[in-house]
């Protein structure tokens, strides 16, 4: 599991929360999928070794579930930040080190990264829809664009994981341990709650 240390676990900030907080729901339901797959292999097995007789239908049925929640995990790792970092390096920065790293490699590589998988995924999509794209096994699994459309979906999801990280680094660089200033009505009042960073106790939870 990632770490959460220095400046970030003592302060949340509204608008990264909803943002978070979708991204991380539909993680919630995608994860069932896991639960599918292991059933998924479990009946192949039994098949297989049973009655020596397995299904191509279910070794495609495995590949793609399998990609569907590694697709989706992508997004939910983000959030949690327990995505892939050098924290033997990143846990002796300093706080602001950290988030002026974060915004330039989320700028300049994952972002660019994202959209240009996203741009071409669907034309991949389109095409496979388009020519009724199926399993190369005659009694495999039809209508691949169905599995290929979870890339444009996972990358879509992983743009709004990046935007909240983006705007959870950038709003900790500019607060640097500042008092929230008071609120004021209307609509001005919102967007600053929205987008303000507010202090809150640890639960004990954090690891």
């Amino acid at each position: 599991m990632g770490m959460q240390t220095g400046f970030e676990p003592l302060y949340r900030i509204p608008v990264v929360d909803r943002l978070n907080g979708l991204v991380r729901a539909i993680g919630h339901v995608a994860a069932w999928i896991n639960v599918v797959v292991i059933a998924v292999i479990l009946a192949q097995v039994v098949l297989r070794y049973g009655f020596n007789h397995g299904l191509v239908a279910l070794e495609e049925l495995i590949w793609q579930f399998y990609a569907v929640g590694i697709m989706f995990g992508l997004s939910y790792a983000m959030t949690n930040d327990t995505h892939i970092r050098v924290d033997l390096v990143h846990m002796h920065l300093s706080a602001n080190t950290r988030h002026v790293i974060e915004i330039l490699g989320i700028l300049f590589l994952l972002l660019p990264f994202i959209i240009v998988i996203f741009h071409h995924s669907l034309a991949w999509v389109w095409q496979a829809y388009e020519i009724g794209e199926s399993s190369s096994s005659p009694t495999g699994l039809g209508n691949r664009w169905i599995v290929k459309s979870v890339v444009p979906l996972s990358f879509f999801l992983l743009f709004v994981a990046a935007l909240a990280r983006l705007l959870q680094s950038i709003l900790l660089l500019l607060h640097k341990g500042e008092e929230q200033e008071p609120e004021i009505s209307g609509r001005v009042s919102l967007l600053r709650h929205l987008f303000s960073v507010q202090a809150h106790e640890h639960d004990g939870e954090d690891k």
